[in-house]
């Protein structure tokens, strides 16, 4: 296996300068030539004559084709973007981002509500909104979703970066497929983390791979200011961080056994041994780390069993953990900084010649057991100046302490929660399994919206693992190692899929570029051909006859694969369309939606809004009561309302004067009996009941387990569930008894729901609310 230095391999050896639109000529500079002379520029002259050079028509249409792409994402992310009411956790983070911009001090970090990234970003966001004169004084479900609309729209254009190792029709083709996805399109529109850190992972791959590349101090913090605010974001960056650790240190292990020649060193230099010791030792990593990965996952479990089983225990030792933490973390600090100084004092007495013999001895001796061109990654490690490093931990230090320390206003709770509160957290949660989904969730989900990046991902794949280099195989394993990791947690839900689809597009713009390649090729040499042809035939010398690039059947099987990427392309944007404007509310209808708030709310909030109206002339004067069970969202729906008590009846004064009641599915009969005018019971109040909350049908989970004369222990297994995928695909969740998968049945039931959005199993999963308006004001409810 031979991996080049994060090169881009073309199809052949004369596409890899073809241009991205048919219209380019080949003959204008290469706008990746011009970057690579430009790194090459020594003086600051240089780079500003090189800078001051008029771009060349392949750039200029290079970057129209970015940028209609980003537009149309940008339009497809922001129209009507505040339609769709409040999910519950998006009414969460909107009401304490609001709160954090009202009081500094009302916030700190917690993990149930993942990072302060967020909240803090949100803050602003709503504080510009008042500054521009948006309504609502900046604070609205618009202004809730612009910052995950934002960072969408900025995800689908950092591949242009990468465009140099992916290859530059592969990066645009990724762009184009990350800006229709399904599941990235509805979750740019999602006031939720998850946008956000797909959004900083990219980062952190392009500051990555940039930075091997050319060296330069600002791709290395561009790649830590991603973590950073992942890290900020949400505790699954852990996670990020074990997929990158492992695919680094497997890099490494490669380089180093590169170094050490094996099959010479054998008598006779049999052909069945590798030239190198790195095939080897990379099998010993994979072995080696295949049993610790397994190992530390079963501790990790036992140890989120031991934490249930022993809860005030655990917490009193995180507890004790955080002080002693902020306590130590100062003094690592002040070691940081002494180290440093050190290190100036040495090159202040030294004086420049003495550091620089010194550095030249150092690297002297490293320099004859690293190779630049075998071994770039760890050339690049040992290579690193001490700067880099010091600004690279300065860097992700600041980040940290400025979001988990609130702006420096919980400095000793926000370190020790920062470093240890995520974890412990998601070590909890693994146990709660919130969602119960089974394994095969996401192999079940993604394949229903994203069609085009299953089929090219896979393909994207295979060319990956049969034309290798350092980027495409860690494309690969980024997305397998998601795939696994995100499959093995114990929570999964439909927003997570976002971390498994954004590699699969990548690799699916790799699997689809060679097509598009020998298309785009074949329509230039067919112009060109055809002028030529057009001026000869003013002469009256010949007829135009196309000439098709590299052979009749190259062109054809091109042909056919591009035309099978329009179709997939098809369902996959009619999915996209689907979920985002139509059913976007509508969870019943839509598996990507989990237990989303239905339009009804709005309505509710409507004829508040009229009564208001009505009563006080919309000051927002009117006393309404919420029980404990409608709180959420309605904390944030109401939250221009002084007079609006929670936890109604009990927490609030005289309530029978108020003449708005909100209630929940929990108490909504209590509710209904004790307060509503209806046939069986007078009452003071008229009464409607709405859906709060609608969830897709889950019949597709696994059967349940039936205690029976053959198996009466049931004993830490589920009791509830469905029919399992295969007859939940093929009959719904109530198939016929002794009734086996069928595939026709199966694929009619899914052209069903792809083109017409007919469920596979029951609609009427709801959590109901009633509202109640007191007779005589002249609103009904």
């Amino acid at each position: 296996m031979n991996l080049k230095r994060f090169e881009h391999q073309p199809v052949d050896s004369r596409s890899d300068q073809g241009e991205l639109l048919a219209g380019a000529v080949a003959e204008q500079p290469d706008s990746l030539e011009q970057e690579k002379v430009f790194a090459q520029a020594k003086d600051w002259r240089s780079r500003r004559a090189l800078r001051r050079r008029r771009p060349s028509r392949g750039q200029v249409l290079e970057w129209v084709a970015y940028g209609v792409v980003l537009v149309v994402a940008a339009v497809l992310r922001f129209w009507d973007l505040g339609v769709r009411p409040l999910h519950h956790d998006e009414s969460l983070h909107a009401y304490f981002s609001l709160q954090l911009s009202l009081n500094i001090l009302s916030y700190h970090y917690d993990p149930l509500l993942h990072g302060p990234f967020q909240f803090h970003a949100m803050a602003l966001v709503y504080k510009l909104a008042q500054l521009v004169g948006v309504p609502d004084q900046g604070v609205n479900t618009t202004t809730v979703r612009l910052l995950a609309a934002t960072l969408g729209t900025v995800l689908v254009g950092l591949p242009y970066l990468l465009r140099r190792s992916l290859g530059r029709v592969a990066a645009w083709l990724a762009t184009v497929l990350l800006a229709v996805s399904p599941s990235l399109v509805y979750y740019s529109r999602f006031a939720r983390e998850d946008i956000y850190m797909a959004c900083f992972t990219l980062l952190l791959v392009v500051g990555l791979v940039r930075y091997v590349q050319e060296r330069k101090l600002g791709w290395l913090l561009v790649g830590v200011l991603g973590l950073a605010l992942s890290y900020a974001t949400k505790e699954a960056t852990f996670l990020t961080i074990a997929v990158v650790g492992s695919y680094g240190v497997g890099v490494l292990m490669w380089e180093l056994g590169s170094r050490w020649r094996l099959r010479e060193k054998v008598r006779g230099e049999p052909g069945w041994l590798p030239k190198t010791w790195a095939p080897l030792l990379l099998f010993a990593y994979v072995l080696v780390g295949t049993l610790l990965a397994r190992w530390l996952l079963g501790w990790l479990h036992n140890l989120s069993f031991y934490i249930a089983a022993h809860q005030q225990a655990s917490d009193e030792f995180v507890a004790v953990l955080k002080d002693d933490t902020a306590l130590v973390v100062p003094w690592l600090g002040v070691a940081l900084g002494l180290v440093v100084l050190v290190i100036l004092l040495r090159e202040m007495f030294l004086g420049e010649a003495g550091v620089e013999a010194a550095r030249r001895g150092w690297r002297l001796r490293l320099a004859r057991w690293v190779d630049e061109e075998k071994q770039p990654v760890l050339a690049t490690l040992v290579r690193m100046p001490w700067t880099h490093w010091f600004f690279a931990i300065l860097l992700f230090w600041a980040v940290f302490l400025v979001l988990f320390t609130v702006l420096f206003t919980n400095i000793k709770g926000g370190i020790g929660d920062g470093i240890w509160a995520g974890i412990y957290y998601w070590l909890e949660q693994q146990q709660v399994a919130r969602g119960g989904q089974p394994w095969y969730y996401y192999l079940l989900l993604i394949p229903l919206y994203e069609q085009i990046g299953v089929v090219f991902g896979v393909v994207g794949m295979v060319r990956c693992l049969l034309r290798p280099t350092r980027l495409r195989l860690w494309l690969v394993y980024w997305c397998v190692g998601n795939l696994v990791l995100y499959s093995w947690a114990a929570e999964k839900m439909p927003w997570l899929t976002i971390h498994i689809t954004l590699p699969m597009m990548l690799l699916a713009g790799v699997g689809l570029e060679p097509a598009v390649q020998v298309v785009l090729k074949w329509v230039q040499e067919g112009w060109r051909r055809w002028r030529e042809s057009r001026e000869e035939r003013e002469e009256g010398e010949q007829e135009w006859r196309p000439r098709e690039v590299g052979g009749r059947g190259k062109v054809g099987w091109a042909m056919l694969t591009v035309l099978v990427g329009v179709v997939l392309l098809v369902p996959t944007v009619h999915n996209m369309y689907e979920v985002t404007y139509v059913h976007e509310a509508d969870a019943p209808h839509e598996m990507l939606i989990y237990v989303q708030t239905t339009m009804d709310v709005n309505t509710v909030m409507a004829k508040i809004e009229e009564l208001d109206r009505k009563l006080d002339g919309g000051r927002h004067q009117l006393a309404i009561g919420v029980m404990n069970d409608a709180i959420w969202p309605f904390i944030w729906y109401l939250r221009d309302y002084p007079h609006a008590c929670y936890n109604y009846p009990a927490d609030c004064p005289n309530p029978g004067s108020y003449p708005v009641i909100i209630v929940g599915g929990d108490n909504l009969y209590l509710a209904e009996t004790q307060y509503a005018d209806t046939a069986t019971h007078t009452g003071a109040y008229l009464f409607h009941q709405y859906h709060m909350r609608t969830w897709w049908d889950e019949g597709y989970k696994p059967p349940p387990c039936l205690p029976s004369k053959a198996n009466n222990n049931c004993a830490g297994q589920q009791t509830w569930g469905g029919v399992g995928p295969l007859l939940w695909l093929s009959y719904g969740d109530n198939p016929p008894p002794g009734a086996h998968f069928n595939l026709v049945l199966a694929a009619e039931r899914i052209w069903a729901w792809w083109w017409q959005r007919q469920p596979f199993g029951a609609t009427d999963g709801a959590y109901d609310m009633g509202l109640f308006i007191k007779k005589g004001l002249g609103v009904a409810p």
